[in-house]
């Protein structure tokens, strides 16, 4: 009898140990994948539907589809929404949706490659801002990956056979609106007085006047049902809401898989995917969607701006590590934050439980949960 439980235990635990060798190998290419296809997608949008507010707005709406079911079924818990908490969150929820704005405007003229490239600018900006307030410049090895994702933007600049200075000029407003938006919600104690989920709500609800103003005084309103139907055409009337669809819900879908990566596997695995999908996406925007026109310093440029992005990566994953108490600040590697805090991504993982979630976020789960 010992035998036989010995015998049952071990086969219990080589089951275990093949359970969570594939959620994890599982997760980690479910994260690595997204995130790669993230840009892609919206690029795709772009091409056949050429109306970023518009996406924008779509966006928004969506973020609303999914939060308020969730609280409904008490998936996530937070105050009602009230007309004082919106009045002072107004200033980062204007920030928040210009930042994706300008974005999506400029990812719609550069190539995928390119626009990587220059929003890694961001870090380096939050981290310029924070060495002139504090009066304190970031250790060596900090300055020195930082020196070479600036270096890297400037040489692949110069190389760039498609320059757009349109696109690079809302690429780069994209990066200070983004870097403005961290520094004001860690700054401001915003953090101290609304959760992740609750600021993502807020986010999300402001921002549809404000995006419906736009459209109409843009005249974007009235060229959503032609826009559309040239898509469909286009692609397919099928493909064409199936391609606008997954633009605006792409978003949530990463930060899930952000989740779930973090959850089955170490911080170090889900640093790694990180660094390889940036590297795999660039290396892919090359020869996708319409790809990129070759030029040796373009591609040296890149080369350095993705190096220095991966090594700045790394390096505030060891500062995490011994200083785990402290936030890491903005991952030069990551690309277009998404619509969905920590909290949803419980929920979402969880959706046969019954679960109720605190609310009360950090600034590192706030910026991983903030948008491209």
């Amino acid at each position: 009898m010992p035998v036989i439980a010995e015998a049952g235990w071990q086969q219990q635990a080589e089951e275990q140990r093949i359970s969570k060798l594939l959620w994890g190998g599982g997760s980690a290419l479910l994260y690595g994948g997204t995130a790669i296809a993230m840009n892609f997608v919206n690029k795709a949008a772009l091409r056949e539907f050429p109306l970023a507010n518009a996406i924008l707005l779509f966006q928004m709406l969506s973020a609303i589809a999914v939060i308020y079911p969730l609280k409904a079924v008490g998936a996530v818990k937070f105050p009602p929404l009230s007309l004082a908490k919106a009045w002072g969150l107004l200033p980062v929820t204007l920030l928040y949706v210009s930042n994706v704005g300008f974005a999506l405007v400029s990812l719609q003229s550069l190539n995928v490659p390119m626009y990587n490239t220059l929003k890694r600018l961001t870090p380096v900006l939050v981290l310029s801002v924070k060495a002139v307030l504090t009066k304190r410049w970031p250790p060596w090895k900090i300055t020195a990956s930082v020196l070479l994702v600036v270096s890297g933007c400037v040489v692949a600049g110069l190389g760039d056979l498609s320059f757009d200075l349109k696109g690079y000029m809302f690429a780069f407003t994209s990066c200070m609106l983004q870097a403005s938006y961290l520094l004001l919600v860690e700054r401001s104690g915003v953090k101290n007085g609304v959760g992740t989920t609750e600021l993502l709500l807020y986010n999300a609800v402001l921002s549809v006047p404000f995006l419906v103003g736009v459209l109409v005084w843009s005249g974007e309103a009235w060229q959503v049902a032609p826009s559309f139907y040239t898509a469909a055409e286009s692609v397919g009337p099928i493909t064409a809401p199936l391609l606008i669809g997954a633009c605006a819900t792409m978003g949530m879908l990463l930060n899930y898989a952000m989740f779930l990566c973090t959850m089955h596997n170490s911080a170090l695995t889900t640093t790694i995917v990180g660094v390889l999908k940036g590297a795999v996406a660039t290396l892919l925007g090359f020869f996708l969607l319409g790809g990129v026109k070759f030029h040796v310093l373009n591609v040296l440029g890149i080369a350095i701006n993705t190096g220095g992005g991966a090594w700045y990566t790394l390096i505030k994953y060891q500062q995490r590590q011994s200083m785990p108490q402290r936030s890491s600040g903005p991952n030069v590697a990551d690309e277009e934050k998404p619509l969905l805090s920590k909290d949803l991504g419980r929920a979402l993982a969880s959706p046969t439980r019954t679960r109720v979630f605190d609310s009360a976020g950090s600034i590192a789960s706030l910026a991983r949960a903030t948008q491209k």
